[in-house]
């Protein structure tokens, strides 16, 4: 079948399967942050704990997302196109990624969440003492505010350009949208990188990786490229979509989805091996209190569950060519994701910092608050996603490559 733009249902509104989602997801994000305010209230260290990892994983979606938006301008072909508009969704939620930030700030401000904000105790320590230059609230503070004021600049050009290329056909417009990725994407790496040492790494100041910006960077990638696909694939059999998206497009997606797979799975084994052949006493305590006191079957699970299964499972050219299945591949993907950033956060607490952290072995535990904050931050980031979702046409109408898409799905 030859490229016919007008077969496309280009005003199709979003399938009723995805907008019944929204209510739902307003009515979770509601009564969680209804709870949360009732744990912040009942002890607010204990929520904060339980807060930072809610919103790492769903800051980590939205930027993911706006990773793979300016990958897919600057790379071009079709194998993006189709998945744009759920792409751009997500990041015009950066502004609500700020507004959660707050209950942090407050932590950090208060002294409740990291031990660097400290005065006397960093006065009275060596090392922290060491590294006051960078780990002070003035320059958290200047340096959070850069953070957000680019993603959210960056986010409004490529959202506002891409609405104007939709209503003029102007075809700038595409060149203009690369022209921005290209530097974004630079900016997005410095940013990401000292946003993940500032708002993680420094939960543990006596310890430090240069591979762990990165892995959580490539897992935010992997959480967005999961969440477009099943999003993606969950419409696939309804307008605007029906006829046009085809089995090559879910060959593709299912193929990133295994290449970063393969690549946090790559980034996390070499932090692993680097830290244990080096043996050092400032070095080893990360992951003595994660593999002690129940927290080794969790990372037993990661090891299964983030790399084995999904890698087996995504080599299936079954599995990605129908496209169906790769819901379910992509929703188990993002749960390992949530398992794999718990595990990162929560022993950090019930260890202690310090070198001395060995001698205080963590122990696994679960609570009710680290439950209900990411169901609260989440609830209403899905609701705000989706309201994005329905303002504007599923399919980006007049981007030129839109005739690549059609013909990569052999249309």
């Amino acid at each position: 079948m030859s490229y016919d733009a007008t077969q496309v249902q280009w005003d199709a509104p979003v399938p009723a399967v995805v907008r019944q989602l929204q209510m739902p997801a307003l009515i979770i994000g509601i009564l969680g942050a209804v709870l949360a305010i009732v744990a912040a209230v009942l002890d607010f260290r204990q929520f904060l704990h339980a807060y930072l990892f809610a919103f790492t994983f769903w800051n980590g979606v939205t930027l993911g997302a706006m990773v793979l938006l300016m990958i897919q301008y600057l790379t071009g072909g079709g194998w993006g196109i189709l998945g744009r508009r759920t792409m751009e969704a997500a990041v015009r939620n950066m502004w609500l990624m700020a507004l959660f930030f707050l209950p942090i700030l407050a932590g950090v401000l208060l002294n409740k969440l990291y031990i660097w904000t400290d005065t006397a105790r960093v006065e009275a320590d060596h090392h922290l003492h060491q590294k006051a230059t960078y780990l002070n609230v003035p320059f958290f503070l200047g340096r959070l505010a850069f953070y957000f004021t680019v993603w959210i600049v960056w986010a409004y050009f490529l959202s506002r350009w891409s609405l104007e290329q939709d209503q003029s056909g102007d075809k700038k417009l595409a060149q203009k949208l690369r022209n921005l990725s290209g530097p974004g994407l630079l900016v997005m790496a410095i940013t990401m990188t000292f946003s993940n040492i500032d708002w993680l790494m420094s939960l543990e100041p006596y310890w430090f990786s240069s591979m762990y910006p990165l892995i959580n960077m490539v897992g935010n990638l992997l959480s967005a490229i999961c969440f477009t696909v099943a999003l993606v694939a969950l419409m696939s059999d309804m307008p605007p979509f029906k006829g046009l998206i085809a089995s090559k497009h879910f060959r593709d997606f299912g193929n990133l989805m295994l290449a970063f797979t393969m690549l946090w799975t790559y980034t996390s084994l070499s932090q692993f091996l680097i830290t244990y052949s080096g043996n050092l006493p400032e070095e080893t305590p990360w992951y003595l209190n994660r593999l002690n006191g129940g927290w080794g079957y969790v990372a037993a699970s990661l090891l299964v569950g983030h790399f084995m299964l999904p890698f087996a499972v995504l080599l299936q050219r079954q599995v990605k060519d129908p496209g169906k299945p790769l819901i379910y591949v992509g929703a188990f993907i993002i749960f390992m994701r949530m398992v794999d950033l718990f595990w990162w956060i929560k022993p950090t607490y019930d260890a202690g910092h310090g070198f001395h952290a060995v001698e205080h072995l963590s122990h696994f535990s679960l609570t009710w608050m680290d439950i209900v904050t990411p169901l609260a931050i989440g609830g209403i980031w899905v609701w705000f996603y989706l309201r994005n979702l329905q303002q504007r046409p599923l399919i980006p109408r007049h981007d030129p490559n839109m005739k690549e898409a059609f013909a990569h799905g052999g249309h």
